[in-house]
């Protein structure tokens, strides 16, 4: 059953490619004529499959490796840091780690470490999930919640136990960022995303809200604004600037719910986006 849903601030808690050398030896021992040894035909199969699942990966790619360190308000209230990684591995998918840490007031009421892991692929220029973890470290109950999104069967496998349809499209908490700088909203048309709690099966519809400059801890930026639909009155506003110069970095994600605003702003970058406080 896939629940709709518009609460919960999308992706955090509450308050490489191989080398072709090796391959290109390969092809050169049989352009010569010499007969493959059956290691070498098993060798020559396994390039054969790691450069197809390459070129299935062209298109549009995600800057790598990358560090994201953004600053979580609550009013007026700095309550933590969140610090996004990703980096490519070995075979061309991605890897993804998010981590929420309290600060200032917030710790005299907690110490609880947030954690996201996942890993995604880029597949003719689109993300796709493989694998969403969430836990907290620190608390006094346990929190896991992991899916696997199995797509040559069409299907989500929560750690529960519980198995889902997976329809075209569908994100995780940590993978939809990504997949907002690859593909954001277009003007006049909206998008609706299904999208995994890692627990949960959620659906979304988003849009394009236009472009404003906005003023950041990192300068001001040039930025295309998303909005998430909100269907009826109560329901949480949820808006994401992405820099439009920046590979559409996410550089502000805000919600809105009972006059209460929790605010994410980008305050530096490292790795293959570099930028911080000293450009303004």
């Amino acid at each position: 059953m896939v629940h709709r849903k518009t609460s919960d601030l999308t992706g955090w808690p509450d308050p490489a490619r191989r080398s072709a050398s090796t391959g290109a030896g390969i092809f050169h021992r049989q352009q010569h004529g010499v007969p493959l040894s059956p290691l070498h035909r098993i060798g020559l199969g396994t390039a054969l499959l790691v450069f197809a699942h390459i070129a299935s990966a062209t298109g549009p790619a995600l800057p790598v490796p990358l560090t994201l360190n953004f600053v979580l308000r609550y009013g007026e209230l700095t309550v933590g840091n969140v610090t996004k990684t990703l980096e490519r591995e070995a075979d061309g998918r991605y890897r993804h780690h998010s981590l929420s840490v309290p600060k200032g007031m917030a710790r005299w009421f907690t110490e609880v470490e947030w954690n996201e892991d996942g890993r995604l692929e880029v597949v003719n220029g689109a993300v796709r999930p493989l694998r969403f973890l969430e836990y907290r470290v620190g608390a006094d109950k346990p929190h896991r919640h992991e899916a696997i999104f199995d797509w040559s069967a069409g299907k989500i496998r929560y750690a529960s136990g519980v198995v889902m349809d997976l329809p075209t499209g569908t994100q995780d908490q940590g993978s939809l960022l990504y997949a907002f700088m690859l593909h954001p909203p277009i003007a006049g048309k909206s998008q609706t995303l299904h999208i995994s709690s890692g627990k949960k099966l959620l659906q979304y519809e988003y849009s394009d809200a236009g472009q404003a400059r906005l003023k950041t801890a990192i300068g001001s930026i040039q930025t295309r604004i998303i909005d998430r639909v909100v269907r009826k009155s109560g329901d949480e506003a949820f808006r994401i600037w992405l820099a439009t110069d920046y590979h559409n970095l996410p550089v502000r994600i805000e919600t809105q719910k009972r006059g209460q605003t929790t605010v994410l702003e980008l305050e530096s970058a490292q790795g293959a986006l570099t930028f911080g406080a000293q450009k303004r």
